[in-house]
């Protein structure tokens, strides 16, 4: 558990309780609650419950009181909150205090002074951000021999194993003919909460005694349930012909896909090379790779050498190609893969396809735009800050801009442009021993609710301050806002 500082500089004091190691949460959708410490000794309402990213704020209505956590958390709070500054002694003062719940949790408190006359309340956080994940196929394409008996088909979970999910899967025809050269097969995978193994599947596999091209089934994901997404839905089933062709025929060596992909960061690609047409004697075949727009070094191994056929064997051969996470934005790269070189009689099919490096880098953010709601404040117009306003009425809308002649300074007003209501600066401290961050400082002479949003366009890091509706705004200055120095 952390607690951010209050600034003294205002009776109204804003803290924040971050409750660690809870899920993540969406702070876009997070909603302030309003509990009432008096008159008397209640806390009104006594009972409340939020969900994690709320926050809750306590105003003292009159009275000898304070807020102190029983259980659940640990904060105690009037002018301030002990140990962060402040001073969470029962206190007659007109004190309001704000605390933000970042995990669940189930939080009793009290006042001190009136515990004993039932002034007691408890809090419940609930929620989190569930990851279901992605359902998967775990390759876009699979071989069996016909011999084979049936084709394993695997479907992988990634991304997040949170709650119960499935999905259904189901085979079509290719070039295949389901009830002669396959069975058809469909049904339902499932996976529990917390369960991130590899499910499978089968396709039984018919041996027609025919003399054949090697022929395909279609597979196919559909329907993801408990909120998991699809990732690859689709795989091609090849069924590699065990059926004598004319004698003497050796048969055909090529690449059994044209167009291979690979996420950068996979680590290897996985080239596939069929033999098909015929089995008769014993063949090899050489590979070797060749720079496209991707290089051998940075972006990939070159890599080279034989694959070998016994007399019979009809079975595809592999070989792997290393590549690089170079972590650099660029667009997607080729590989070009070449076969050459076949011996005992062989021919060749499919010699040459393209092997494409998906690139997985992000690109920089975009530079910050200043306009009539933006300023771009620090060296460069690097810091981009924003404000949203709320009024009494609920009338909302964006703050206008008014430039200054120092670069890391600049105003906002919410309704008329001789009434500025803000100052924000954001000042390099980067030079300073010991401190090395950009900080951002703010004043605001309105008591209206506003969000001031500063990002880091470098870095794409992005600070909120908040003010509640109703509450003279205090003046900000967080020195530890961005710890992004060269």
């Amino acid at each position: 558990m952390s607690l951010r500082a209050p600034n003294f500089a205002s009776p109204v004091v804003l803290l924040v309780l971050l409750l660690s190691q809870g899920p993540a949460f969406d702070a876009a959708h997070a909603v302030n609650h309003t509990v009432l410490v008096g008159p008397g000794n209640t806390f009104t309402p006594s009972s409340l419950t939020i969900t994690v990213g709320d926050s809750v704020t306590w105003t003292n209505q009159g009275g000898l009181h304070n807020v102190r956590a029983t259980s659940g958390a640990n904060f105690r709070c009037a002018n301030g909150c002990d140990g962060q500054g402040g001073n969470g002694s029962v206190s007659t003062n007109a004190w309001s205090f704000t605390l933000t719940f970042d995990a669940p949790a189930n939080i009793d408190y009290e006042c001190e002074a009136h515990a004993a006359f039932g002034m007691v309340g408890s809090l419940t956080v609930e929620g989190g951000q569930v990851e279901p994940g992605t359902l998967r196929l775990a390759q876009s394409s699979y071989t069996v021999g016909e011999a084979g008996g049936a084709a394993n088909i695997t479907v992988q979970r990634t991304g997040g194993v949170d709650g119960a999910v499935s999905v259904a899967y189901a085979t079509s025809n290719g070039s295949a003919s389901a009830g002669s050269d396959y069975t058809a097969a469909s049904g339902t995978l499932t996976w529990a909460d917390g369960d991130g193994a590899t499910k499978s599947f089968q396709v039984p596999i018919l041996d027609d005694g025919e003399d054949e091209p090697n022929e395909t089934v279609n597979l196919t994901l559909s329907s993801p349930s408990g909120g998991a997404t699809l990732g690859t839905s689709s795989a091609t089933l090849t069924i590699n012909d065990n059926d004598d062709p004319p004698a003497d025929d050796p048969g055909t060596l090529g690449f059994a896909q044209t167009t291979i992909e690979v996420g950068e960061d996979a680590g290897e690609a996985t080239v596939t090379v069929a033999r098909t047409s015929g089995t008769d004697g014993a063949i090899s075949v050489g590979y070797s790779t060749a720079d496209g727009s991707a290089t051998a070094g940075s972006d990939y191994a070159a890599t080279s050498g034989v694959l070998e056929w016994p007399d019979g064997d009809g079975s595809a051969r592999t070989f792997a190609v290393t590549v690089f996470d170079d972590g650099e934005t660029e667009p997607d790269e080729t590989v070009n893969l070449m076969l050459a070189d076949v011996t005992g009689g062989a021919s060749l099919g499919a010699s040459t396809a393209t092997l494409t490096v998906v690139d997985d880098d992000q690109p920089p953010p975009p530079p910050c735009e200043a306009d009539e709601t933006t300023l771009c404040l620090g060296e460069g117009g690097r810091f981009r800050v924003e404000v949203g306003w709320r009024d009494f009425e609920g009338n909302e809308g964006d703050a206008m801009t008014q430039t200054l002649a120092a670069e890391d300074s600049g105003l906002f007003y919410f309704f008329a442009e001789d009434n500025i209501e803000m100052l924000v600066k954001v000042l390099d401290a980067c030079g300073l021993a010991g401190v090395e961050t950009y900080w951002v400082l703010f004043a605001a002479a309105t008591n209206v609710e506003f969000t001031v949003v500063v990002t880091d366009t470098l870095s794409g890091e992005e600070q909120e301050y908040t003010n509640p509706l109703g509450t003279l705004a205090s003046a900000v200055i967080d020195v530890a806002a961005f710890d992004t120095c060269p």
